[in-house]
């Protein structure tokens, strides 16, 4: 299905990595600046893949309409509603990275909790999620532990776009080798996520249209090698924004690159 196809790519495209400026007094033939602060890019670059990722998948989870007319949808799979909590709560599942997602999510009306999904009155779906698990790639072990709270507006009667805000945090870890050091890295993250507006029909809007994904990281990389230990920390506050085209732009700390989110390619000034 098409909105499948798009999660795909849009998850896909968004994995990627950036080398940015630190702080540190870390001796520069041990561990380089370049190589701690590529951590924070590339993490925040998974986050944000998992993030688009999950938005669309959650549209599909509650069966929201992927054309521009309304249609009814129902709660997805195993699903269970709580009176209680005003919420379906939904098992846990393997994503297609292979990291665990935990999630339940209610509709709303004016503010009001509902029950089920109505087409005319429905104006957004919040949904609570957490992830977790390991995620390998070229050289990089990671440990991921994130929360999120993501609530998908403008929804009632027949929809030209809806939009995607919310918060969370990660606590992550992870492993890497690259320029010949091996080292483990320790990352906390407050993300944001700002009016990530998609277009409907979704099969010819493939790409967010405007808003902006953030993330303000603080991450600690610790290298052995036959010196001793080596240990850098450093802060960044990574921006992706989205403009409806495949080249999104990125800003990671006060460096300005640009990502194509079809092809990968990030170039930076």
């Amino acid at each position: 299905m098409m909105y499948r196809n798009s999660a795909r790519l849009l998850f896909t495209a968004l994995v990627v990595g950036a080398a940015a400026c630190a702080d540190s007094t870390a001796p520069a033939s041990q561990l380089t600046e370049a190589t701690v602060t590529r951590d924070a890019p590339t993490d925040a670059a998974d986050a944000t893949a998992q993030d688009v990722g999950e938005m669309i998948g959650a549209e599909a989870l509650t069966g929201l309409p992927m054309g521009s007319a309304p249609a009814g949808a129902a709660a997805g799979g195993s699903c269970s509603w709580s009176a209680a909590a005003s919420r379906f709560t939904c098992p846990a599942t393997t994503n297609q990275d292979g990291l665990t997602l935990e999630r339940s999510y209610a509709y709303y009306a004016g503010g009001v909790a509902q029950q089920s999904y109505d087409a005319a009155a429905t104006d957004s779906i919040n949904f609570q999620a957490s992830l977790t698990g390991t995620l390998g790639r070229l050289g990089r072990t990671a440990w991921i532990n994130s929360a999120r709270s993501m609530t998908v507006s403008g929804l009632a009667g027949a929809e030209t776009q809806r939009s995607w805000s919310g918060v969370g945090t990660r606590s992550d870890s992870a492993h890497v080798v690259s320029d010949g050091v091996a080292r483990r890295t320790r990352i906390q993250s407050t993300d944001r996520i700002a009016s990530v507006v998609f277009a409907v029909p979704r099969s010819a809007n493939p790409y967010p249209k405007s808003g902006t994904i953030t993330h303000d990281i603080t991450l600690t990389s610790v290298a052995d090698n036959g010196s001793g230990r080596n240990t850098r920390s450093a802060t960044r506050h990574v921006v992706v924004t989205f403009n409806g085209t495949q080249v999104a732009s990125v800003m990671v700390g006060t460096t300005a690159c640009t990502l194509d989110l079809l092809t990968r390619a990030l170039s930076c000034n």
